[in-house]
């Protein structure tokens, strides 16, 4: 029998509480009406604005739609020449000069990170870097090199570590009983800082590699990856900053991981083992759509741990103040399974002086941590899910990421995807001046020409 010290243990659930309040953003200070109207631009004009080789450069609505095609040294040439000048900016003007050297992370240090995760990058993806830099040379652009270029996939886990703060991000997948018809729709808010400028180069990226399975991903200038897409195949994908005790420079870079999962799995097994495989670095979850099916999962993972989640999984329990739901998928910004809350608590306890040794000490966190923006964000979506089945449609769902605490005044990109129609629909960050994306359009892209 174990004997505890109730003062003793009430404050070191107390400290503890404040440790995880402390790695989770704060509630979100406004809530629109959840009836807001929602503005989606349903045909928006296409103008082919250059194109290089097979590769084509496309404005669709305010969106640069990027189409590379062949191997992957085609495909870095037509983006570095395409998109040179966005790239340049991206580089030398914009985000990378604002949000990491202008925040005070030197090269050295950038330099010697990104060199650790270019040990696990396949050799596509360095050919395809290589390339891109051949293509900005052909444009004009001598002053940009392979290691500048190599950021654009490398930046996520450096700007994850201080003197950053982590965002909050929120994905949710819902299919059967829940949508009008019961295809799979995936909703996802990347919420980051909009006053960096990404948003000035942010583009869609449609990869048809050479014998392979085109995909797309909505990202920026210059980057061979990004954090939020999907494929020809029917896979969806979106991901969200998890605090985690196991992190590391010396893995795939998040950016890679996403890309390589919609290159190259077909099915939601395939996905999942694709990501319990390859080496990982920093805390993230995921939700992955499967339109076939469809069906979907989530996973929380980081360098040491990939916990999958489906539909009404056992795991997801009140014990933690969550639940599962039938043929839904969704996640925020913190870990749902017990162990992995008990990990944390163990792993951050001694930076309070107190140890946590006993996984029945979470249950008595919950009602404080359920406060929190992150546990408010997981509620509200699961609760605006579960109040309108068999009316989740385009609309709908663009609603959900733009109301109630889901909305963020700093969401860089809004994205709905809808596999089985093999379309996207995008709302980007507005610049000069900043406005989050889920105040402005939803753009919708047809993506069929290019999936075929």
């Amino acid at each position: 029998m174990i004997k505890r010290n109730f003062d003793r243990i009430l404050l070191a659930l107390l400290l503890l509480a404040a440790l995880l309040l402390g790695v989770l953003p704060a509630f979100a200070e406004t809530i629109p009406d959840p009836n807001r109207p929602v503005t989606i631009i349903a045909d928006p004009k296409v103008t082919l604005i250059d194109q290089e080789g097979e590769g084509r450069l496309y404005q669709v609505g305010e969106w640069p739609v990027l189409v590379m095609k062949g191997t992957p040294k085609e495909m870095g040439f037509q983006h570095g020449r395409l998109l040179s000048k966005k790239i340049v900016h991206m580089m030398k003007e914009g985000y990378m000069a604002k949000a990491v050297y202008g925040r005070g992370y030197t090269r050295d240090y950038v330099m010697a990170q990104s060199e650790r995760m270019e040990k696990n990058f396949p050799a596509a993806i360095t050919q395809e870097l290589k390339g891109m830099v051949e293509g900005l040379k052909s444009a004009g652009i001598e002053d940009l090199g392979y290691e500048d270029i190599r950021l654009g996939v490398t930046q996520a886990e450096i700007l994850h570590f201080p003197p950053n703060a982590p965002p909050s991000c929120s994905n949710f997948a819902v299919w059967g009983k829940w949508t009008t018809d019961g295809r799979l729709l995936h909703g996802r808010n990347l919420d980051w800082s909009i006053t960096g400028g990404a948003q000035q180069d942010a583009a869609i990226l449609v990869w048809r590699p050479k014998g392979g399975t085109p995909f797309m991903m909505v990202g920026w200038a210059g980057g061979v990856g990004s954090v939020s897409g999907m494929n020809a195949k029917g896979m969806t994908l979106g991901e969200m900053t998890l605090p985690s005790p196991d992190a590391t420079f010396d893995g795939m870079p998040l950016f890679l991981q996403m890309r390589l999962m919609l290159q190259n799995t077909g099915t939601i097994d395939e996905a999942v083992k694709f990501f319990q495989d390859c080496k990982r670095t920093s805390g993230w979850n995921f939700i992955i759509g499967d339109g076939n099916r469809p069906d979907g999962r989530a996973l929380e993972t980081d360098a040491k741990y990939c916990n999958v989640f489906t539909p009404m999984d056992p795991k997801e329990t009140e014990l933690t103040g969550h639940w599962g739901m039938e043929q839904c998928v969704r996640r925020t910004n913190h870990p749902v399974d017990i162990d992995q809350l008990f990990r944390l608590a163990k792993a951050f306890g001694d930076e309070f002086k107190l140890t946590v040794t006993e996984k029945e000490q979470i249950p008595l966190l919950i009602p404080m941590l359920k406060t929190q923006d992150s546990w408010q964000r997981y509620e509200w979506l699961s609760n605006c899910i579960d109040s309108q089945p068999g009316k989740i449609d385009i609309e709908q769902a663009v609603r959900i990421l733009s109301t109630g605490p889901v909305y963020d005044d700093a969401t860089l990109h809004s994205f709905v995807m809808d596999p089985k129609n093999k379309t996207a629909y995008v709302a980007n960050a507005g610049d000069n001046p900043p406005v989050t994306a889920t105040d402005r359009p939803f753009t919708k892209i047809d993506l069929s020409q290019w999936f075929n």
